[in-house]
């Protein structure tokens, strides 16, 4: 069951989405992925409106993913099933009251890209399937073991291909430029707050600076029995994870104690456990005093 939270972040995520394909995307005519792009062109062949071929798609995903992985995963996919459709609904009355902000097909893109990459950041952090194509990916990838990414690929392509035929030649390139776009924006999303710099630094000196991670920067440090290649000395290495703005200062400690240090630094997408989505161990052991 999801948190209030959680549920909060899921129509809020839904809301942004609608916001983005329908001041952006529809009215510059770009192709699009997901229950969207069909949709789209639902609207183009058939002449029905996109805001009703949106509510039959999104359930008609809804109940494959019920028939083809179960009531558990249809579950998770009900409140995005039902909360995108309705804020695509909102919107466009929102829409009708305000205007559009630009027809320029460039501008278009770049804010459908940024404001719909946004909302499905958004999404995904908050644990919500989007409830459209990734339903049938999930379930090839069950059936026949084709990989996940493969899969969404494929079905992504197919629906963007069923757009060509009515679509210029100038809204099929910047719609797949929109495609990729959104996909680099929801994926910074995804990680962004979390990001974090692991150092690994290697010195004589490695107890004194074991000391200024520990007091001054409160971090945690690992030690590392290591020998050189070269000289075939023994001693030990230091690593740490630290929040990416203390970098420069941590770099500025250790080179202050060992201007000959050799330090490796590598960006971390996520880091989780004690001293980062637990409590530090010294917070632990005043709430545990007797553990």
């Amino acid at each position: 069951m999801k948190t209030a939270k959680n549920i909060l972040w899921i129509i809020l995520g839904n809301f942004i989405c609608a916001l983005g394909v329908v001041y952006f995307l529809v009215p510059a005519g770009l192709i699009a992925g997901g229950a969207t792009g069909i949709s789209l062109a639902l609207h183009q062949y058939l002449g029905i409106p996109t805001s009703v071929g949106l509510w039959g798609v999104t359930f008609l995903f809804f109940g494959l993913g019920f028939l083809l992985l179960g009531k558990k995963f249809a579950l998770s996919t009900l409140l995005s099933s039902v909360a995108y459709p309705l804020s695509f609904n909102l919107v466009e009355l929102l829409a009708e009251k305000t205007g559009l902000p630009t027809d320029d097909i460039l501008l278009c893109m770049i804010f459908a890209s940024l404001i719909v990459g946004i909302g499905v950041g958004i999404l995904i952090r908050a644990g919500a399937s989007t409830g459209g194509s990734d339903v049938i990916a999930i379930a090839l990838n069950r059936r026949t073991g084709l990989s996940l990414s493969v899969a969404t690929y494929a079905i992504e392509g197919v629906i963007l291909l069923i757009q060509f035929p009515y679509s210029k030649a100038e809204q099929i390139l910047y719609g797949i430029l929109y495609v990729i776009l959104y996909t680099i924006i929801f994926n910074r999303i995804i990680v962004f707050g979390a990001e974090m710099i692991q150092i690994s630094i290697y010195s004589s000196k490695y107890e004194e600076i074991n000391q200024v991670i520990l007091t001054r920067f409160e971090r945690g440090s690992t030690l590392f029995h290591v020998e050189g290649g070269y000289r075939r000395q023994e001693g030990y290495a230091l690593e740490t994870v630290i929040p990416r703005r203390a970098l420069f200062h941590l770099r500025e400690a250790v080179l202050k104690i060992d201007p000959q240090a050799f330090i490796v630094i590598t960006p971390v997408a996520e880091v989780n456990g004690r001293g980062f989505t637990l409590g530090k161990y010294f917070e632990a052991e005043e709430e545990n005093p007797h553990e």
